[in-house]
C-alpha cells in the first residue's frame, strides 16, 4: 500500500540540507551585496563631482568636495571660507539670482571614504555621521573644481567596506577625467 505522507525524519533531513546550502552560500551573497554597495557609493561620488564641476562652470567660482575621513559623509560647497566656517554662507555672500549649491550627504551605510594618505575606515558599525553633526574643521578637502572646468590638482578618494575590495576614484586635474579602479 502506498503511503500518503512524509515521515518526521525525512522532513528533518530536508530542512538540514537546506540549512547547509544556505550556510555555504551566505558568504558569496554577502560579498556580492558589498560589491553593490561599493558601486552605489562610487556612483554617488561621481555624481557629486559632476554636479560640483557643473556649478563651478555655471557660477564662475570654485567648488570644493570634501570628505569626513573614515566615515561615509561628504560635503560640496563653494571654495570660500564663509561656506566652510560652519553652516551656509551669510546672506551677503549668497546671490539670490544665482544661489550657491551646498550639499551635505553620505554614501550608503557601511562604506567609508578616505584619502590616499589616510585610508583608515570604520571596521564595523555605522559609517555615516548624522547630517549636520560634522565639525566644520573635520572636513578634509579632496577636490576643488575651478570655473574653467578643470580641478586645482589631481585627486583621489578611496572607498572601503568590510567584505569588498577597496575602490579608488581618481580625477585628473587638467581634464577632470575620472578613473575608477579596484585595489
Amino acid at each position: 500500500m502506498a503511503r500518503k505522507a512524509f515521515t518526521l525524519l525525512e522532513l528533518l533531513l530536508t530542512v538540514a540540507v537546506i540549512a547547509v546550502v544556505l550556510a555555504v552560500s551566505y558568504p558569496s551573497l554577502d560579498a556580492m551585496y558589498a560589491g553593490f554597495k561599493i558601486q552605489a557609493a562610487t556612483d554617488t561620488v561621481r555624481a557629486a563631482w559632476a554636479e560640483a564641476r557643473t556649478h563651478a562652470i555655471n557660477e564662475g567660482r570654485p567648488y570644493r568636495f570634501s570628505i569626513y575621513p573614515g566615515k561615509g559623509n561628504f560635503r560640496l560647497a563653494p571654495d570660500a571660507p564663509e561656506f566652510w566656517a560652519g553652516g551656509n554662507a551669510p546672506p551677503a555672500a549668497n546671490d539670490p539670482s544665482n544661489p550657491a549649491l551646498v550639499i551635505e550627504d553620505a554614501v550608503p551605510d557601511g562604506v567609508s571614504l578616505g584619502l590616499p594618505g589616510n585610508q583608515g575606515g570604520e571596521q564595523g558599525g555605522a559609517t555615516v555621521a548624522p547630517p549636520g553633526s560634522v565639525d566644520p574643521g573635520a572636513w578634509a578637502p579632496a577636490v576643488v573644481f575651478l570655473p574653467d572646468g578643470t580641478c586645482r590638482d589631481d585627486a583621489e578618494v578611496i572607498l572601503q567596506m568590510i567584505g569588498a575590495r577597496p575602490v579608488s576614484i581618481r580625477i585628473r586635474g587638467l581634464t577632470a577625467a575620472v578613473a575608477i579602479r579596484q585595489q
